[in-house]
């Protein structure tokens, strides 16, 4: 009961003390298709949460933007190996600071499809999310917040404390998303051949090298182990030694369904502008 509430007491300063941040929306340009996210990988970085903000150009670039600098496992900082290639060097910014993370590239509706920046030019290799577009208008705020509280456990990277009282927000959040307000749904992620997403240089927290090997391999003289995957936390379950270094990442199927989002949840993995604002404005209070 005590720690109860403690927790609502926290609840209530933070209502009573949020103040919206607007500097990530001015930086989008009105011409171009934008849409939002959040890096939760990244939440151990600093105590604020960092937003993502992809946007595809006339020349079909697909560029990300971040409200903190990334330090931790996302795009901007991800390189891929294949049997065919190994990409060696990260995203290039724009002068605006955005990463150019792919070419070629699609979002509607239905699909987000590129071609990773990074990758190279020896063999054609894509990336295909097929979609579920959700109407939000009149939907409870917390509905979603359920879903992120899922996400943030199972990233193993926010404290217990904040944890709770995120889920104290869902029983004192009365917000509703307004009318238009949109996200999309990730449903099936598909490439071209399979893959490894690496991190040169990070030391990801990953698996117990005792699990067991699910594949193994040497691809562009990178030998590589895919082991079981952990079931409760997002960790780096492939090992690979490359010019004498040892580095962690996650092996990728060509075919991959989310199998991560119960029907009673409102799962939203991209947000348009509004809908990303009002949930926003009710994390602002923790983050």
């Amino acid at each position: 009961m005590k720690k109860q509430l403690l927790i609502c007491m926290s609840v209530l300063s933070l209502v009573a003390c949020t103040e919206e941040n607007d500097d990530i929306y001015g930086g989008v340009d009105s011409n171009n298709k934008g849409f939002y996210s959040y890096d939760i990988e990244a939440s151990n970085a600093s105590n604020a949460l960092t937003k993502k903000v992809y946007q595809v150009d006339k020349d079909k670039n697909l560029s990300l933007t971040y409200s903190e600098t990334p330090k931790l496992r996302t795009e901007a900082l991800r390189n891929f190996l294949t049997k065919d290639e190994i990409s060696t060097i990260l995203p290039p910014q724009t002068t605006a600071g955005a990463y150019l993370i792919g070419t070629k590239a699609i979002f509607n509706d239905s699909v987000l499809e590129y071609e990773p920046y990074n990758f190279g030019q020896k063999a054609s290799f894509k990336l295909t999310y097929q979609l579920q577009k959700i109407d939000l208008s009149g939907l409870n705020v917390s509905d979603y917040i359920s879903y992120f509280i899922k996400q943030a456990t199972a990233s193993s990277f926010i404290s217990d404390a904040t944890l709770d009282i995120l889920q104290a927000l869902i029983f004192s959040t009365q917000d509703k998303f307004p009318s238009g307000a949109i996200c999309w749904q990730k449903q099936v992620q598909l490439s071209t051949q399979n893959y490894i997403e690496l991190y040169p240089t990070q030391s990801l927290s990953h698996v117990s090298t005792n699990s067991n090997i699910l594949n193994q391999g040497i691809w562009q003289n990178a030998a590589w182990t895919a082991f079981q995957p952990s079931t409760e936390f997002k960790l780096a379950d492939t090992r690979i030694r490359y010019q004498a270094k040892e580095h962690w990442g996650f092996f990728h199927n060509e075919r991959e369904v989310n199998t991560a989002q119960p029907n009673n949840v409102l799962a939203c993995d991209f947000f348009n502008e509004s809908a990303f604002k009002q949930v926003d404005r009710i994390l602002g209070r923790v983050f």
